[in-house]
């Protein structure tokens, strides 16, 4: 007898809708098996492409996730979510051998497949986003920002030592696990991530104008110097409040970064130390 198909809602209660993606959808999830009824956040990723569900195994007794059995689809089947789903499952594939557990990447725990899609069992990360945070703030202290950075640099050098480039790093893309003042923050979101072995050209079509570094505009071989640019933009961010690339549209909004065009407004940044703007010039020099 063939192995008998798991089912995701035998293992979770699947409550309330977390967030949505043009091609996904996170929700809230409860582990029926555990005593303390752990909460996750199981995000779909849409299949819409004629591949038929594969039947992914669930985690080893080690603890060690397999994705062996799904079915990437092939080249003449690719529709743009099925590149998306494939690259998002390869580059967590990626993370959870090279870079799981640290502190400031989000965790994945299970991964199940049916006729829906490809669910991703996940830590929940319940804070909310960095964006809203910094909404809710209008901006940082230097030494509340430094905080913040520091957890996202040290999730970017774990990611960058898999050579995985997230390329879609922005506010939106990290959340806190917590609701509190200090708590962890985490990266997440990596449907258009870049592994060295592989990444679809459709990947590179999409991604956030404001946060795009000039190597990823121009088209060219996408480092980790793609996720420092985005970095120092979200640190900008933090200290003033507002973006450092400004345009009418968004195709002078690209000429603008590609020449690294952005400047210290006096009245904004008066009081900012001379080494918190130089860090931000070094971070985003084209």
């Amino acid at each position: 007898m063939g192995q008998e198909t798991r089912k995701l809602l035998d293992e979770y209660e699947v409550s309330d809708i977390l967030g949505r993606g043009g091609f996904s959808v996170v929700r809230r999830g409860i582990m029926k098996t555990s005593g303390d009824r752990r909460q996750v956040a199981i995000k779909t990723l849409k299949r819409l492409g004629p591949s038929a569900p594969s039947g992914i195994p669930r985690s080893r007794g080690d603890g060690e996730r397999s994705f062996a059995s799904f079915k990437f689809p092939t080249r003449r089947q690719v529709s743009v979510s099925d590149a998306l789903l494939s690259n998002e499952i390869l580059v967590m594939r990626k993370i959870v051998e090279n870079v799981s557990p640290h502190q400031n990447v989000v965790d994945l725990y299970d991964v199940y497949e049916d006729q829906n899609g490809v669910h991703l069992v996940l830590e929940l990360c319940s804070g909310g986003e960095l964006f809203d945070r910094i909404v809710a703030r209008d901006k940082y202290s230097e030494r509340e920002a430094a905080a913040v950075v520091r957890q996202i640099a040290e999730g970017l050098g774990a990611l960058h030592r898999a050579n995985i480039v997230h390329r879609d790093l922005k506010p939106e893309n990290c959340l806190f696990l917590n609701e509190n003042d200090d708590s962890t923050l985490k990266i997440m979101d990596f449907g258009l991530s870049s592994v060295e072995e592989f990444t679809d050209p459709v990947v590179g079509l999409f991604g956030s104008i404001d946060y795009v570094s000039p190597e990823a505009l121009s088209q060219g071989r996408i480092s980790s110097k793609t996720d420092m640019w985005s970095l120092g933009v979200i640190l900008y961010i933090l200290l003033s409040g507002y973006p450092p690339f400004i345009a009418q549209s968004n195709r002078q909004k690209e000429q603008v970064i590609l020449a690294g065009d952005f400047s210290f407004y006096e009245k904004t940044w008066k009081n900012i130390t001379s080494s918190a703007k130089q860090l931000i010039t070094d971070l985003n020099h084209p």
